[in-house]
């Protein structure tokens, strides 16, 4: 759906809404990642007794605890922010929004293509849980992609900048954002 903002120049387009299961896929880890930190420590702690062994188990299951910190931190900061992704065409760029601390403004000069494809998921490409349609994924047929979309593989559309970075996107009007920029994309090229 493409709404004006109060600024008749700015068209907001909204994300298609994610499947049930998105979330409780997200709170599924959070639970997860809780439950093997509080794991890991309870191990530590029950075990502390000041030797050298406990120190040596100490620095191996540091980095383990960080990265189910980091994961769990990330969780929470993508199921805030996940129902405020937006994109907005205005007059300069196009804007990808993620909640108001994240946000990537693409100058239409810039964009080299935008088009509705399916990404190949296979074994290279990345596991679509830690992040699941939220900030960098590799994919196998595309490489890097910056998701701002909630869906990970069917119609996405994708933008290619000038420079090759790509972006995935989701709008519940997918037809009429890509009419919209493809209009935006024409103007500026007979302006040039």
């Amino acid at each position: 759906m493409a709404t004006n903002s109060g600024n008749n120049s700015i068209r907001v387009y909204y994300t298609d809404k994610p499947s049930p299961r998105y979330p409780s896929g997200r709170v599924f880890l959070i639970l997860l990642s809780v439950a093997t930190i509080i794991g890991l420590v309870g191990i530590v702690y029950m075990n502390w007794s000041g030797s050298p062994i406990d120190t040596f188990i100490i620095m191996l299951f540091t980095p383990i605890i960080a990265v189910f910190l980091y994961e769990l931190v990330s969780e929470l900061v993508i199921l805030r922010l996940l129902p405020h992704m937006h994109y907005e065409l205005r007059d300069d760029a196009l804007c990808l929004i993620l909640g108001a601390q994240w946000h990537t403004k693409i100058p239409y000069d810039n964009i080299a293509s935008a088009i509705r494809k399916d990404l190949k998921n296979d074994m290279f490409s990345s596991c679509g849980f830690p992040k699941a349609g939220a900030l960098d994924l590799i994919y196998a047929d595309e490489g890097s992609i910056s998701m701002y979309s909630t869906r990970l593989y069917k119609d996405v559309i994708m933008i290619t900048t000038r420079s090759g970075v790509k972006y995935g996107i989701s709008p519940a009007d997918s037809d009429g954002f890509l009419k919209e920029l493809g209009q935006i994309l024409d103007n500026q090229r007979t302006v040039r």
